[in-house]
């Protein structure tokens, strides 16, 4: 069994994930542990453009660091940057109902290059579709997180066994994630937009009352909107999501980007990535994931 020793790169690079982490579950979180402070703050209008900076600064930093040595690389950034644009192109035409085509990009490269590489893909891919579309708002930080949480995921599924396993279930996920990203994000604004009425959180109220307020105002708002996303994340995986992961598999491969694949390891597994003559982490190893590209069957 091998040890790996983290370098000053790969250290920097692990504490940005888990400050965009954090920072990401605490800015969901804070109305609910500090209710006493949601006064004047309507909608996180206050704190939002804060908790966007954060993200910005950790996604900068973690983004300078992967350029180095010991970092997935100039090309694997580049490669970041051509599926960020795909996710604008694909969201500019707009949304049906909750749906949006963008959440394809985000499934397929998380499942293929890892849990680390996912969450980078879905907070700049958002942020960046924010900026061409408008979207800028005090939403905009909580979308990066909660997509980037959907590409993460899609990373840390089992890459085991054949095609049609690994496609249904990513499918699968792609139905589960569709109901996760729209639960997540209602919380954003919940606890504001309900206040004093028979759906509301309250802060003197049990978990078991808050959780029945929350469901009965999830099923009235967002359960038939959010249902257009997770089919059509399903249909879109089944439909696509084999080319797609081919199409990735190829582009690393013409990279000279090469993920040690871990499927038929009998021992703990060690990712590596070799672009060039230089081995450097793979992006899945930081958060433990031991994903890569997949070798085509």
């Amino acid at each position: 069994m091998r040890v790996r020793t983290l370098t000053g790169g790969s250290r920097l690079r692990a504490g940005a994930l888990l400050v965009l982490n954090v920072v990401g579950l605490m800015a969901f979180l804070w109305p609910f542990a500090l209710p006493a402070f949601t006064g004047g703050n309507e909608n996180h209008h206050a704190d939002g453009p804060v908790v966007l900076l954060v993200l910005l600064v950790c996604l900068g930093t973690l983004l300078f660091v992967e350029l180095g040595r010991g970092g997935m690389g100039p090309k694997a950034v580049a490669l970041l940057g051509v599926l960020g644009a795909a996710m604008v192109a694909l969201r500019l035409p707009g949304f049906v109902a909750g749906f949006s085509a963008m959440f394809i990009i985000v499934l397929v490269a998380g499942n293929a290059f890892g849990p680390s590489f996912g969450f980078l893909l879905g907070a700049v891919g958002t942020f960046a579709s924010g900026l061409f579309i408008g979207g800028l708002g005090p939403w905009l930080p909580f979308q990066m997180v909660a997509v980037g949480w959907v590409g993460m995921g899609a990373g840390l599924l089992p890459r085991s066994g054949s095609w049609g396993v690994r496609i249904w279930a990513l499918a699968a996920y792609g139905v589960i994630a569709g109901y996760l990203f729209g639960a997540l994000m209602n919380l954003w604004s919940w606890p504001f937009l309900t206040a004093g009425t028979a759906v509301s959180w309250s802060p003197d109220a049990t978990a078991a009352e808050n959780l029945r307020h929350y469901l009965t105002f999830y099923a009235a708002t967002s359960f038939v909107w959010d249902t257009f996303r997770a089919v059509g994340n399903c249909v879109l995986v089944l439909a696509l999501g084999r080319p797609l992961l081919g199409a990735l598999d190829r582009a690393a491969r013409r990279m000279r980007l090469e993920v040690g694949d871990d499927m038929n390891m009998t021992g703990p597994a060690m990712p590596v990535v070799r672009e060039g003559a230089v081995d450097v982490e793979d992006p899945a190893a930081v958060l433990g994931g031991t994903r890569g590209v997949p070798v085509g069957r």
